[in-house]
């Protein structure tokens, strides 16, 4: 029989252990959703709750998330929103420390949560390194695309300590930081709005490596397609409201955003730069008309695109040195956030999906900041 003294050490020991929260925002869920829940009740940290908000979850949802032991389960019979979901759970937590996740990523180590813990001491928001699963030419796109987020994160937590921005499939904040900036507001880009309140509060950044997520790329290129859409107008909605808060932090810290932002949009340079140049113009204004009806109609996107790769190719010397520069690059972040590097395929990464996804970028600005259109089809805030 375990003595006294010992008793009272395990307490001690229990009460030092900062609570956690997991909260995961779910739309339908499913089996990757039970697996992760799943994986999460299995973790040793003692003082862990997991909550769970579903809208319009299946019968077998349910009863798969409820048949999990110590797991909070709240299901909504309509569809009210990713930041409904997320503020909701955070009304119900009771953690000192509440870790966000996607309700599609998946976890493979034990140790996740005690890992996340120590990475966040001493810190009020961390991103957690995240890292692409999926097969065929869309999944390694997206894999590579991951790293350059991975090093951007990484790069502003050793370089600024603080974060404009961030993905939010995985990260973890305090509670207090969370009430200081006031939980999520009701924007498309919840995460990247948080982030960047959580910037101006002067909170302290920090990349989290010990550990990580996986995530699965989209299962399609049409999948994809409206994933960006989303993405381009949530992001020209933020632009919108934060652009001068981002031009100061770029003037003061600019060694950590300006590399950050040009390897997560290479197209930055390889596409703006023929526009610099004194020749083409016909090609030029081409492009620029496509690219405004690609804001009305997807059926535009791909012609802009083409023409957007026309434009790099017949300036083949820029292009040859933006490839060589880009390339290297991505071999050193890399092995700079420790994941493979898939150099051989990032030709195709820079001069097709990257074309690709800066026009659906560029288009969803013209739609927001122009146009003044915030809707997207098939989401609710």
């Amino acid at each position: 029989m375990p003595s006294t003294g010992r008793l009272r050490n395990a307490l001690a020991d229990f009460q030092e252990l900062v609570s956690v929260s997991v909260v995961i925002p779910s739309y339908r869920g499913g089996e990757k959703l039970v697996r992760l829940v799943r994986a999460l009740a299995e973790s040793s940290y003692p003082r862990l709750e997991i909550i769970v908000v579903v809208d319009e979850p299946s019968e077998e949802v349910v009863s798969g998330l409820m048949g999990i032991k110590g797991v909070h389960v709240i299901a909504n019979g309509k569809r009210l929103g990713k930041v409904n979901a997320l503020n909701t759970a955070l009304r119900f937590s009771r953690g000192d420390i509440v870790i966000f996740l996607d309700d599609d990523v998946e976890i493979r180590d034990p140790l996740f949560v005690e890992k996340v813990v120590k990475g966040i001491s001493g810190c009020d928001i961390g991103d957690i390194k995240k890292v692409v699963i999926g097969g065929g030419i869309l999944g390694r796109m997206v894999y590579i695309e991951y790293v350059a987020a991975n090093f951007a994160s990484k790069l502003m937590a050793r370089l600024a300590g603080r974060t404009l921005a961030m993905n939010g499939a995985a990260f973890v904040m305090t509670r207090k930081a969370l009430e200081e900036v006031g939980f999520f507001k009701p924007v498309i880009s919840e995460d990247f709005d948080l982030a960047i309140r959580s910037f101006l509060r002067g909170h302290k950044f920090t990349y989290i490596d010990s550990t990580e997520v996986y995530n699965y790329a989209p299962e399609s290129w049409s999948k994809w397609y409206r994933q960006r859409k989303r993405w381009a107008v949530g992001l020209a909605d933020w632009l919108q409201r934060y652009y001068m808060e981002g031009l100061k932090a770029l003037v003061k810290i600019p060694h950590a955003v300006v590399p950050a932002l040009l390897l997560l949009l290479p197209s930055l340079v390889t596409t703006v730069t023929p526009f610099l140049l004194h020749n083409h113009t016909v090609m030029k204004a081409l492009y620029l008309t496509l690219l405004s009806m690609s804001s009305l109609t997807a059926q535009f996107v791909p012609f802009t695109t083409i023409i957007s790769i026309n434009l790099q190719l017949v300036y083949t010397v820029p292009v040859l040195a933006s490839l060589l520069v880009f390339s290297a690059w991505h071999c050193l972040a890399s092995k700079y956030v420790g994941v493979k590097s898939y150099a051989y395929l990032y030709p195709l990464y820079l001069f097709v999906y990257q074309p690709l996804w800066f026009t659906i970028l560029l288009a969803g600005f013209i739609r927001v900041l122009a146009m003044g259109r915030r809707n997207v089809e098939d989401w609710v805030v």
